[in-house]
């Protein structure tokens, strides 16, 4: 029975069996699941309970007794398990209210939801709930991040081929690749920041639109449940979607960077490629073909950025209505943030360890790295430092030099004096003359990472360069995360203590 829908009252009947099962707030588990009754907020529903209580007994709001033998039932329930008792009573949001009219009776129960409203336990819940996930989802991102790090370190000299378009670009290394996802991760960890920022704001006292004519003390709630300061327009509290839809954009983000690096790790790891190799724990096999090897691990992660984008588009399509109009289907979406951020706290741990066992064949790389003209760039810009022609006359004698080579069957590693004279023959009718060491040195995949200096390039050094600031910006975030993390747990100290004196 609800605490605050009861037959007779504003409706004649109960709530039916079939709205039951299937509506939020509180659908049967085979609905939703794991995430059916609220079961991920009800910790915030606990916490936002004792501290709005003891707030309101602080305040003179609410006699002390009956705070006192309110927040005694809480802690009681506690021993016995919060979470669980409160999934029992089907009551969600109003479960603490529930519990405590059972015990107390509703003349002491029904004075805790004095200036509260179901507007104001949702968005509390939500903030709390979803803080804690994306705490942890920053904690794992880093630890990603420092394997990345650790990983560069072995693969500055690792030369490989560069591609767009699927076609051999450039030379660079395995090394300076790393630190591109490296630059990824690192936005991907100050967008939680800036994110953190703006989600650990309070929406308590907001209730649902106006606050309450009661004179509630906001700032000892947000403090007591870990907030860094108030949401302080009541209506937008409760009634802003952007945050919720933000969540999404987070991990949507996150996603699409691993996704694209677990494409490519699995493009390479096909025996056409041959560069890179799974652990065998992280592959599957086929139930009737015994040689198959499947990077099962890639296949899953490359998976999740699909799923993330379905909660992100549906959050913003329920979020496009009338600003207050979308209430239960607002709760219904709450539970697309649970999911997606849940499915990202499996998926970071995954990507961590597949590159963390990833066998990378450095002589393949190597060997292909020259096969396929990747060096072109390189032998055109020789030709301008050598001769002072300008950029396009080099390129297009290069041009020419790589299809005179192609139709007659001849590799990089043929490329001469004689050849490139040809080829700027046809071009500008005279020869070049280059000398062999400047062609031999231009044609080599090693000494063309070592040539690329540009701050950010391939070149061993500026790669040292980078990997020193991505490693300040990981201490950094680190730094960061234990303080917020801090702050949360002090909160729970806070409150844990206020009690203690209000019933000592």
């Amino acid at each position: 029975m609800s605490v605050y829908r009861a037959a007779k009252i504003r409706l004649s009947e109960n709530v039916r069996p079939e709205l039951a099962r299937v509506c939020l707030p509180g659908p049967d588990a085979a609905v939703l699941g794991q995430y059916a009754r609220m079961g991920p907020q009800l910790a915030a529903f606990h916490a936002f309970d004792k501290a709005h209580i003891l707030m309101l007994a602080e305040e003179g709001l609410l006699p002390k007794a009956d705070a006192a033998a309110m927040l005694r039932e809480l802690r009681k329930v506690e021993q016995l398990g919060a979470i669980e008792a409160r999934a029992a009573t089907a009551e969600h949001m109003h479960s603490g209210e529930a519990i405590l009219t059972g015990a107390l009776g509703p003349d002491v129960a029904g004075k805790m939801h004095l200036g509260r409203s179901s507007g104001d336990l949702l968005a509390v819940s939500f903030r709390y709930t979803l803080r804690g996930k994306l705490l942890l989802v920053a904690a794992q991102l880093n630890e990603l991040r420092q394997m990345m790090l650790d990983l560069v370190p072995l693969h500055i000299d690792t030369v490989m081929p560069g591609c767009t378009h699927l076609q051999h670009a450039q030379p660079e290394s395995f090394a300076h690749y790393l630190l591109s996802w490296a630059s990824a991760f690192d936005r991907d960890a100050q967008r939680i920041r800036q994110y953190f920022a703006r989600l650990n704001t309070s929406p308590a006292g907001a209730a649902i639109l106006n606050g309450s004519e009661f004179p509630l003390n906001r700032e000892r709630t947000a403090s007591l449940l870990g907030f860094d300061g108030l949401a302080l327009n009541t209506r937008d509290a409760v009634w802003g979607r952007d945050l919720e839809i933000e969540a999404h954009a987070i991990t949507t983000l996150l996603a699409g960077n691993f996704n694209r690096l677990a494409e490519d790790l699995m493009l390479w790891s096909a025996p056409e490629f041959g560069l890179v190799e799974c652990a065998d724990g992280f592959c599957g096999t086929s139930s009737i073909m015994p040689q198959k090897k499947n990077p099962n691990a890639l296949e899953c992660l490359k998976g999740v950025v699909a799923t993330s984008t379905g909660y992100f588009v549906s959050t913003a399509m329920i979020h496009k209505n009338p600003s207050t109009v979308p209430v239960f289907e607002w709760v219904r979406s709450m539970s697309d943030a649970w999911r997606s951020y849940d499915e990202m706290s499996g998926a970071l741990p995954l990507m961590t360890a597949v590159l963390g066992s990833l066998t990378v064949r450095a002589g393949a790389m190597a060997s292909t790295a020259g096969r396929h003209w990747a060096t072109a760039t390189d032998l055109a810009s020789a030709i301008v430092r050598s001769t002072g022609l300008p950029w396009r006359a080099a390129h297009q004698i290069t041009g020419i030099v790589v299809r005179l080579s192609l139709e007659a069957g001849r590799t990089p590693a043929d490329v001469d004096t004689a050849l490139v004279d040809r080829a700027a023959i046809e071009h500008t009718g005279q020869p070049l003359g280059l000398d062999p060491a400047v062609i031999a040195s231009a044609m080599d995949p090693a000494e063309s990472v070592r040539r690329h200096q540009m701050p950010g390039g391939p070149a061993p050094q500026r790669v040292q360069e980078a990997l020193a600031l991505h490693a300040e910006a990981l201490a950094a975030d680190l730094r960061w995360l234990e303080a917020a993390q801090a702050r949360v747990a002090e909160a729970q100290h806070r409150l844990e203590a206020g009690i203690d004196a209000l019933l000592g």
